[in-house]
């Protein structure tokens, strides 16, 4: 029996972004007008107005976040929330296509990774036995 290599499938979804630098400057408002962003000289500053209701319960945000980036930081648009710093590894995708390209080198042949060829069984077997 060979073992083989696998990798998670990437999501292939493209995100509006961008990379913060000392001169990214912007003023941007979400769509429905709940979230104001700037961004100048690394200082990233959100405020939030929103209202809603449920089960007869009114609620108010009336909120303001400062955050201070270090440049080169990935700044991820989304449509409710306005710029987001994303929770998972993003990559441009020349980076994705580099990161590819070095996987591959280290693994020259993928395709078929068969550990007996590595003589990882012996070594287990000696290990067991130094063990005894």
């Amino acid at each position: 029996m060979n073992n083989e290599l696998f990798t998670i499938k990437p999501n292939l979804h493209q995100y509006y972004g961008r990379t913060v630098t000392k001169e990214t400057f912007f003023d941007e408002t979400t769509e429905d007008g709940t979230v104001h962003q700037t961004l100048k000289d690394l200082i990233l500053t959100t405020e939030v107005h929103q209202e809603s209701e449920y089960n007869d319960v009114k609620s108010v945000e009336d909120s303001k976040m400062v955050q201070e980036l270090p440049e080169n930081t990935i700044l991820i648009w989304n449509e409710k929330e306005g710029y987001i710093l994303p929770n998972v590894a993003i990559y441009k995708l020349k980076d994705l296509e580099e990161e590819i390209k070095t996987i591959k080198k280290i693994y020259k042949d993928n395709s078929d990774m068969n550990p007996k060829k590595w003589g990882v069984n012996s070594e287990i077997k000696r290990n067991e036995s130094k063990s005894i």
